[in-house]
């Protein structure tokens, strides 16, 4: 089966896919985007790796058109089914959201159709032309929240919000960008919602909320098999261990405290997702 893991920068997207990935028998792909730039020669020194030709072909040329990074894709994606398929286990795809998703509702499209998702578009487009004995299921997508003035803080912290805010980065644009993320990716593809402060406070439990409903076969790992699954991004978190991590106060300046009293998406996302809007509190609210 193949399974896809989706979530906005700064919300524990690296652990989350690490669980999931140990949970189901799955090979982990993680931060993939088709589109992306495959090298910028006046960053990175060429070296030694004989198998990647198309690495090598734009160092010393120029970046491929965008028709030949999808033909490559999925070039990539068969090879990755066929290869897990033989080592019977599942196939997790992490897609880099931060540049996949349309948050700000740009005229970006991908076969005459206006973007949410690139990279579930591309899955689609993937499983179409597949013959009807193509027998690798493509479950339901998974999406991981965290508290948004959580996420806001450390995306902002390391300039990451543009993708989410547009021309003006606060806290009302974030949220707004975030609720268009997640109403898509619920409404349009019926997407699960993994918070995640509920797996850092209980995995196992999650787990089987999360799966009650999925057709496949899981397990509830040991933290040593989680933590077997190599993974790219944790930008925030160094350690081993899964807990969650009361907020820092003093990372809240007054213009954010003023935010979150005045944001009407902030407090939107919140309910949405039964988070306590007060932060001073608990991410969660008391009431759940």
């Amino acid at each position: 089966m193949l399974l896809t893991i989706h979530h906005a920068c700064c919300t524990g997207g690296s652990i989350v896919s690490q669980i999931l990935a140990s949970a189901t028998n799955s090979i982990l792909i993680s931060e993939i985007n088709p589109y992306k730039q495959i090298t910028v020669q006046q960053r990175i020194q060429p070296y030694f790796d004989p198998t990647s030709i198309l690495w090598h072909l734009v160092y010393n040329s120029k970046e491929i058109s965008e028709t030949l990074k999808l033909k490559y894709f999925l070039c990539q994606l068969d090879i990755s089914i066929e290869h897990v398929k033989g080592l019977r286990k599942n196939l997790l795809l992490r897609d880099h959201t931060h540049s996949t998703f349309n948050f700000s509702d740009k005229d970006n499209f991908f076969m005459n159709k206006k973007l949410g998702s690139l990279f579930l578009e591309i899955l689609g487009y993937f499983y179409e032309s597949k013959s009807q004995d193509f027998d690798f299921t493509l479950i339901k997508p998974i999406i991981s929240v965290r508290h948004p003035l959580d996420s806001f803080i450390a995306g902002r912290k390391r300039g990451w919000l543009k993708p989410y805010c547009g021309g003006e980065i606060n806290l009302d644009n974030y949220c707004k960008g975030l609720l268009k993320f997640q109403k898509y990716m619920e409404n349009e593809k019926s997407a699960k919602v993994i918070r995640y402060e509920d797996l850092c406070i209980d995995y196992s439990n999650c787990l089987i909320q999360t799966f009650s409903d999925l057709n496949i076969d899981y397990q509830i790992p040991s933290l040593d098999e989680i933590n077997r699954i190599k993974v790219t991004g944790k930008s925030g978190r160094k350690t081993k261990n899964i807990a969650l991590r009361e907020r820092i106060i003093e990372n809240v300046d007054n213009d954010l405290k003023k935010e979150t009293e005045v944001s009407k998406y902030y407090q939107i996302y919140c309910q949405l997702n039964k988070y306590n809007p007060n932060y001073q509190d608990h991410q969660i609210s008391k009431s759940i």
